[in-house]
């Protein structure tokens, strides 16, 4: 048996193979000595011999094995492909082999080692992509209520606004606000106390003043980032990321108005969240406006370099030369 658990959402991957040793314990390996993970601790990649070796292993006064093998499919180069795809495609039934990858789900697919051992007779498969909106809600919704504790609508929205799609950084804000709340409900307030806003979410509120063009909000975002300690050659290159965002949005707007998240994620390459943002933003621009300041942005990249402007100067006069 092949067992595929992948995708770049690496918590939920985590823990499904996490629950996959737990109950192939409690099912076949008491004793503990028929589950194997490779490459080994202190091994820095995985050895032919030493993972078909294993493989081949009768079990231990059990019926099955379980060999896990971790990011064997993204890393094999076609080349090399031959001896894994022989070696797994021969694995004994009394063996179930798991490979955990951490590739996002549509990328690993198209890998040629993952496109041959899909063939073989018994597979199952398990891809984790990143969460996202109303997938994102309701695992967050689950999670606290498995914690024993509940959320109101509007902190539910905000809390996955603020965190994102990381669920290593969700689950730890999940564990502080069921713990604050005390058995009562996650209200909007406790999130705005304690879950910390971070640096791309004022980045948006930022681009979302930008747009709107108001001028002091913008100014005074600025400076506090500064503040807080930001570097303007950071802000200047989130800066021209967002102008080129924003007039790839622009121009599919001017060529449909009705353009999507989803459809403009996808020609984008971005998250649907910053495509979303993007719509919404590029609304506040001509595409005229747009190629103006990206020009201007190859312009300040120059100067940067031979030392004619500085990168604070160049934040500022992008910011106004956005809101002019």
């Amino acid at each position: 048996m092949l067992i595929f658990v992948y995708g770049d959402d690496t918590f939920r991957v985590q823990e499904k193979v996490k629950h996959m040793k737990e109950a192939f314990r409690v099912k076949f390996d008491s004793t503990g000595l028929n589950t194997a993970e490779y490459p080994t601790d202190g091994k820095p990649k995985l050895e032919v011999g030493e993972v078909f070796g294993s493989i081949r292993s009768l079990p231990f006064l059990g019926q099955k094995r379980m060999v896990i093998v971790r990011d064997l499919i993204a890393n094999t180069k076609k080349p090399d492909m031959g001896v894994w795809e022989k070696g797994f495609l021969n694995a004994p039934d009394s063996t179930i082999v798991v490979f955990w990858e951490t590739l996002e789900p549509k990328e690993l697919e198209k890998k040629p080692l993952f496109v041959a051992l899909k063939k073989a007779a018994d597979v199952h498969a398990y891809p984790f992509p990143e969460l996202e909106s109303a997938q994102l809600q309701r695992w967050v919704a689950d999670r606290v209520k498995v914690r024993g504790g509940s959320v109101s609508p509007s902190a539910l929205g905000v809390l996955c606004e603020r965190v994102g799609g990381d669920l290593w950084a969700m689950d730890h804000e999940i564990s502080k606000l069921v713990a604050y709340a005390s058995g009562g409900e996650i209200s909007r307030i406790m999130v705005d106390e304690l879950v910390p806003v971070s640096f791309e979410e004022k980045f948006f509120e930022l681009m979302d003043a930008i747009s709107q063009k108001r001028k002091a909000d913008a100014i005074q975002m600025l400076s506090n980032e500064r503040s807080a300690g930001s570097d303007d050659h950071y802000l200047l290159t989130m800066l021209g990321r967002q102008v080129r965002i924003l007039l790839g949005a622009r121009s599919m707007l001017d060529e449909n108005p009705r353009t999507t998240k989803e459809t403009l994620a996808t020609a984008l390459s971005v998250h649907p969240f910053v495509a979303q943002k993007a719509l919404a933003q590029a609304k506040g621009f001509t595409l005229v406006h747009l190629k103006a300041v990206h020009d201007l942005l190859f312009e300040f990249d120059q100067q940067l370099k031979s030392g004619q402007v500085s990168a604070n100067m160049a934040v500022d006069l992008t910011t106004v030369a956005m809101m002019t």
